[in-house]
């Protein structure tokens, strides 16, 4: 196995006592390509080659914030390990979690351009558009970090953690397929198949579904039970019910380590299939026309595990296999 490299990023958490317990400083990002328009820790950002990561993250809170603090008064608190599935070094990345003392200064916002707010919040109620992979890092620190629990009168001893994401997620493709792999036109699905929109929304219910702009267009709201995720470039865009991201790692990493269902369109179908763990395809016994379509289906790299036919249609669960036959 072939070595490959991480992307390192140091997070300044900031804390102060409020009324009923720790609060913690947040920034909503802005134009930054990135988890725009959730709220972030008050100062991130790469750690520079060369650079120590205690040192990054002191010269963050001066960019960002405007706060001088030197490396003697951060303690690192977490490390929170990223991968996913779709590979490529800029996914695999190594995030440092650093608490700071002693801070002098009222925090401003530097770069209005990358960052829209800044709030104190509850550490106990933080809001629902936080950055995932920054929550677990917060939500872990709110519970286990240094300082856990004085509020109550109780200590926790601690040691900085090791966290992970993105390591236990699997990708299930679905999709209804006709014979000529067309299952679209970029704009309407070209059956209309009522059992087998039943058989969509038991297979995915209580799931996360990740999906392109133009099959969210097509579905035209959000399914109940199921986190959707859009991904589209629009930087403007959002409907209700919908979670937004600008790229599919992003949307991936907003996802989280569970089953996601990728529900189209075809380019979100081509590149992920090859890092999917499952295929529930329905094979139409029609060929209509369209200029969307599904990947092929290798023989070579999946197995058929089950098989339902229907009337004019089959339902029909493929798992990747572990070798590949001689």
């Amino acid at each position: 196995m072939s070595r490959f490299p991480v992307v390192p990023a140091a997070y300044l958490v900031l804390t102060r006592p409020g009324a009923s317990g720790p609060e913690v400083l947040l920034q909503l990002r802005g134009a930054t390509g990135y988890m725009e328009g959730r709220w972030a820790c008050a100062a991130a950002g790469h750690v520079e080659e060369g650079e120590p990561a205690d040192r990054a993250v002191c010269r963050e809170a001066a960019e960002e914030l405007g706060l001088t603090i030197e490396p003697s008064q951060v303690s690192l608190a977490a490390v929170l390990q990223r991968g996913c599935v779709l590979g490529g070094p800029i996914e695999q990345r190594i995030d440092l979690f650093f608490t700071a003392t002693d801070v002098t200064g009222d925090p401003v916002i530097t770069e209005p351009d990358k960052a829209l707010d800044l709030r104190w919040w509850p550490l106990a109620t933080l809001p629902d558009n936080t950055v995932p992979h920054e929550r677990q890092a917060l939500e872990h620190l709110r519970d286990h970090g240094p300082g856990a629990g004085a509020h109550e009168g109780r200590h926790t001893a601690y040691a900085p953690t090791l966290l992970t994401r993105g390591f236990d997620q699997t990708l299930t493709l679905v999709a209804a397929v006709g014979r000529n792999g067309v299952i679209g036109d970029g704009s309407s699905m070209p059956w209309h198949l009522p059992e087998d929109l039943a058989f969509f929304k038991r297979t995915t219910m209580g799931g996360v579904l990740v999906m392109g702009r133009g099959t969210w267009d097509s579905i035209g709201r959000a399914l109940p039970g199921r986190r959707t995720i859009v991904v589209t470039r629009d930087r403007d865009w959002s409907a209700p019910g919908a979670e937004v991201a600008h790229s599919l790692p992003e949307a991936l990493d907003i996802a989280g380590d569970t089953e996601v269902f990728i529900a189209g369109g075809g380019q979100v179908y081509e590149q992920t299939i090859d890092v999917a763990s499952r295929l529930v395809i329905t094979h139409v016994e029609q060929e209509p026309e369209g200029a969307v379509t599904f990947p092929s289906i290798d023989p070579r790299r999946w197995r058929e595990e089950s098989r339902d036919v229907q009337d004019g249609f089959a339902w029909v669960e493929y798992l990747r296999r572990t070798t590949t036959p001689t």
